[in-house]
């Protein structure tokens, strides 16, 4: 049923103008979470009012958060495909890689820097020293306001990844990962089962997954980084009716997604047991989508280009946006989500031309590191 394309496939140097596309749309799916308020998004766009919350959320929710775990897996991918091809110098790709993350960690951070001292003074004028630590462990590792927080996850998922591998092998590393996953489910999405429960367990169990948001941004990620690692050693895989298994496996992630959020335990929708599942599948469908038309691979590839830019950009866009005109008491945004749409769509606009600028800018020697925001 499994097939496994041999060594020298793996290895030889391959473009995938598909993962390019997927990427890009990927990043369009990350604006959308971000533009929008958690628990508006079936009304914001435009769904049938008498269509139940709960289904409409579960579908929603169920196309929407795929798109961030995509990013750590075809990153992972990329890279370890890389390593493979030069076992030696692994190490050597592993460092750049990561301090690339965190340059761009830093230089986003920096810009975001005006925002987080406004918040720092807000909560020291409003005297809650409880919500301003909170507010500054999280912030140094999650980034400026709305967070960078994936760039440090998929920094310390690649070296947490290569270095057990290296030492215990692949399949502990996979029963690791798959544990440290259950657990960051519980921590970032059920952990509300613990709220109400006095018991010291579930009080610490519901301080870390509330206060601390460690699950999702230091456990799942390397989860999704193994299987990008998987896919780099011994994909893709020929799986007879794999596209069935990736619409089952998507069906069967929105009836979760329906159950927890229908009993109310789905506390945030960040993960889900069976969101790795469809995942596999569907990044072993893209991977076995061949496309050698040269205009598709330009086109795919630039588009990822503007994809990569504004996973960074966008966060910075809107939390200035709504800053200033919050500040002007003329937020309609906030009064009519469905005109988010609008600021959405600009953004997106100046995704595309401001990448081309960096682009150019980037040629010039002191500007090089403005590369590595394409």
């Amino acid at each position: 049923m499994v097939e496994a394309i041999n060594e020298t496939s793996r290895t030889k140097k391959e473009y995938f103008p598909v993962l390019d596309l997927v990427r890009f749309i990927a990043a369009l799916l990350v604006i959308f979470i971000h533009i929008f308020p958690e628990g508006s998004t079936t009304a914001s766009i435009g769904l049938d009012a008498s269509i139940p919350t709960m289904i409409s959320e579960s579908v929603v929710y169920g196309i929407l958060r795929p798109a961030v775990p995509i990013f750590f897996i075809i990153s992972a991918f990329l890279l370890f495909r890389r390593i493979e091809a030069d076992k030696e110098n692994k190490w050597k790709y592993v460092g750049a890689f990561c301090l690339r993350l965190l340059f761009l960690y830093l230089f986003w951070y920096v810009l975001g820097l005006p925002l987080t001292i406004k918040d720092i003074a807000g909560f020291t004028s409003n005297g809650d020293g409880y919500g301003l630590l909170r507010y500054i462990i999280i912030t140094l590792w999650k980034g400026a306001p709305r967070g960078y927080w994936f760039l440090v996850a998929l920094a310390l998922s690649v070296l947490i990844v290569n270095l057990v591998r290296s030492k215990k092998g692949l399949i502990i590393m996979s029963i690791l990962a798959g544990l440290l996953y259950i657990y960051g489910c519980f921590n970032s999405a059920y952990f509300g089962l613990f709220a109400s429960k006095d018991d010291p367990f579930s009080k610490t169990f519901f301080m870390i997954g509330n206060y601390l948001e460690l699950s999702y941004c230091f456990l799942e990620a390397i989860l999704f980084v193994v299987i990008g690692k998987l896919f780099a050693l011994r994909g893709p895989f020929h799986i007879k009716g794999n596209l069935i298994f990736v619409i089952l496996s998507f069906v069967l992630m929105g009836v979760e997604l329906f159950l927890t959020i229908s009993f109310n335990l789905l506390v945030f929708p960040d993960a889900y047991f069976l969101l790795p599942v469809f995942i596999f599948f569907f990044m072993n469908q893209m991977l076995l989508i061949k496309i050698e038309d040269g205009r598709f691979a330009k086109v795919a590839k630039k588009l990822k280009k503007v994809g990569s830019f504004s996973y960074l950009f966008h966060i910075q866009f809107f939390v200035y946006l709504h800053w200033i005109l919050d500040a002007t008491g003329n937020n309609i945004f906030r009064q009519y989500i469905a005109l988010l749409l609008f600021p959405y769509a600009l953004c997106v606009l100046l995704c595309f031309a401001l990448q081309t600028l960096f682009e150019h800018l980037s040629q010039y020697k002191y500007l090089k590191f403005l590369r590595y925001s394409y």
